[in-house]
Order: C-alpha cells, then sequence, then structure tokens
C-alpha cells in the first residue's frame, strides 16, 4: 500500500456556555490528505475554555489560544500557552489574564520577545514577554481604547485583532467599534511597545474594521471590514508604519440584501490572490491583486457549503481551502485553481470537532 502525504493542522473552537450545545471540548487536530485535500480524521488535543484563535512561535515550538473563561460570576479573558510535541499533542503550559473580556485573538511578533491579545468586549488590548521555556509572563502592557461608531454594534471600542507588520517594526489593531487601526512602534531593545506620532488610520464611519493581512511581498495591506462589508485596500509605508487608502471593496453580491458580516481574510501564499468570509451570505469572495498599484479585481463569490464562516485557511502548498463554519459545525475543504481564482467543492461532510472557529496549519 502506497504511504499517504498529509498535513496536521489545529482547530479552535467554542465551548461554552456550558453546558456547550455541541459539546466542543477546546483545541482539536485534523489531518489532511496532500494530495486530495480530504480530512483524514479529527482529535480532541487540548480541554480548553473556548479557544478561539491560535498562533505558532516563530519556531513553531509552541502553541498560544485566545479564549474566555466562564464561570457563574464573570466572563474572563485568558491566553494560554501550550508546548508542541513530537507528536503534535500538546502539553499545556500556563495561561495569564488577557485583562479584559471576549479575547479574541493572539499573535507573536517574528522574534517571539512579544505576545499581544485583543478583548473585543471591554476595548482592551495586552502584551507579554515570554519565559524561555515558552510560557507567559505576567503582561507588560495594557492598552485601553474609547470611544463609539454610527453601527448599532459600535456602542464602544471592540478590538478585534493584533496583527505585526512585516518587518517586525509595527503592531495595528483593527478596533472595530471606532472604525479605527490603532497603530504602534514596536522596539525590540528596550522591551517596549509604544503609540507611533499619528497614533490611528480611520476608515469609513460604520465600517468596524476586524481583521487585517500583508501582501508577502509588496507594500499593501487590506483590511476587511465586519460591518461595512467591504475590504479596505492601503498602501503601507514600512518606515512610518503608517496606511495610505487605495481603495473600497465590497464583499457581497450587489443584488444580496439581507443581513450579513464579514469575518477573516487571507492572502494566497504567490500573492496573486484575496480571499475573505461573509457570515450570513455564508461564501468567500475572491479578488485578484494587481501588482502594480495593489487594487482589488473582484472573481467571484463562492458558498461555503456551511453555516457563518468565521475563520478559514489556506493549506501551505497553496491548493486547497478549508473553512471554519461555525453554526453548522463542519469545516468544507475547496481545490483553488491558482490561475483562475476559482474555488471548487472537495467535500463539506468533516464536523468532528463540532464547532470550529479557527483553523491553524502547522
Amino acid at each position: 500500500m502506497n504511504k499517504i502525504n498529509t498535513q496536521f493542522a489545529f482547530v479552535g473552537n467554542y465551548t461554552e456556555p456550558a453546558p456547550s450545545k455541541t459539546g466542543s471540548k477546546g483545541i482539536y487536530g485534523i489531518k489532511t490528505n496532500s494530495e486530495t485535500g480530504e480530512i483524514i480524521r479529527g482529535h480532541l488535543l487540548a480541554e480548553v475554555d473556548n479557544p478561539n484563535f491560535l498562533t505558532f512561535s516563530p519556531d513553531r515550538k509552541f502553541l498560544y489560544a485566545s479564549g474566555d473563561s466562564h464561570d457563574d460570576r464573570e466572563i474572563t479573558g485568558q491566553v494560554y500557552a501550550f508546548k508542541i510535541n513530537a507528536d503534535t499533542t500538546l502539553t499545556f503550559l500556563n495561561k495569564q489574564s488577557s485583562l479584559g473580556n471576549s479575547a479574541c485573538h493572539v499573535s507573536l511578533d517574528q522574534t517571539g520577545q512579544f505576545v499581544f491579545t485583543a478583548n473585543y468586549s471591554s476595548g482592551v488590548a495586552a502584551v507579554y514577554n515570554r519565559n524561555e521555556d515558552g510560557s507567559l509572563t505576567e503582561p507588560l502592557h495594557k492598552f485601553e481604547f474609547s470611544g463609539s461608531g454610527p453601527h448599532p454594534n459600535q456602542n464602544s471600542a471592540h478590538p478585534h485583532q493584533a496583527i505585526i507588520s512585516p518587518n517586525n517594526k509595527f503592531l495595528y489593531i483593527p478596533d472595530l467599534g471606532t472604525d479605527q487601526i490603532h497603530v504602534f512602534r514596536i522596539l525590540h531593545d528596550d522591551n517596549k511597545v509604544v503609540p507611533t506620532d499619528f497614533r490611528d488610520i480611520s476608515l469609513p464611519p460604520g465600517s468596524g474594521p476586524r481583521h487585517m493581512t500583508f501582501h508577502p511581498s509588496l507594500p499593501y495591506a487590506y483590511v476587511i471590514n465586519e460591518l461595512g462589508n467591504t475590504i479596505q485596500a492601503f498602501e503601507y509605508n514600512s518606515e512610518t508604519g503608517f496606511l495610505e487608502k487605495i481603495e473600497l471593496y465590497s464583499t457581497l453580491p450587489d443584488e444580496f440584501e439581507e443581513v450579513s458580516y464579514c469575518a477573516d481574510i487571507h492572502i494566497h501564499p504567490d500573492g496573486e490572490l484575496l480571499f475573505g468570509s461573509n457570515r450570513g451570505h455564508n461564501s468567500l469572495v475572491g479578488f485578484r491583486i494587481n501588482k502594480e498599484d495593489g487594487s482589488l479585481d473582484l472573481i467571484d463569490h463562492f458558498s461555503v457549503q456551511g453555516d457563518w464562516p468565521r475563520n478559514f485557511a489556506i493549506d501551505p502548498s497553496g491548493k486547497f481551502v478549508y473553512v471554519a463554519n461555525q453554526n453548522s459545525g463542519n469545516i468544507s475543504v475547496f481545490d483553488l485553481d491558482p490561475v483562475t481564482g476559482k474555488l471548487s467543492l472537495i467535500d463539506s461532510t468533516f464536523n468532528a470537532t463540532l464547532e470550529p472557529v479557527c483553523l491553524l496549519f502547522y
């Protein structure tokens, strides 16, 4: 029998409010067929409260998760640290308070010196260092944001991500509640993170910036706006950290008039294609990136064959796209044509992780 080449991915899931409607218990692992894209199996790796976003250390020896712990009194944000063992099992190292509620994102800078998290409900972002064993230190910085926007979901600041610039010098925090991207300078030698002179990048009122991504080789950045159902293209200045607006693009078909909220955004490894997810319309929107000026050309909208695509991942080979459908509990797998940018469904029946909200290929 020929040996099947496989890939492995970690899957974050919602587990509460208790008791979980789905029975999901935390972080799962899935194994996929590298040739066909098929998901072969899934299994529980660690029981964790609501690991809704996952990321690696730069050396991929450690895994970090953001989430919330629920008890009878309150909901408290947490950041969890794990060691990744040789067999991809996880060993829990420690956890730290996220200094807020609804911790929804975690990231590391490219040296692994700093760990960042964003708290949606409380308008707070926090910064940590790491110990030599990969565990988290006490919080180093706490950043509190204030403000609001015109949309009913913008009653206060709602930071939703903490992402690092390609040159590792700047931290960007898209704030869904205030229609701003807060920008900080990372000072590695001084072991601190400080606001830039301009501090914020503003988006159109009611946009609700949620996640952003940088082009792998060109000076462009793209922000997906949850409430406006748009993607804002920027030119990125690597010296100052400033983002200059290029153009704003709808993520929905012109004829669609129902409620939908954007979620995730990713660029294909070759830098040619960009995709975003629509929760409500339940689709991925695909664009081709114009490398001359960073503008986007619409390819099409593709049904995710599930409900509420919170997160999706392009596998390391760039051949397949995996979509975590939160409400329907399934992970859909698509073949990606690198020439046309079209997605073709391979399978949408895998549901062993129960309530997937984050996919991270190892």
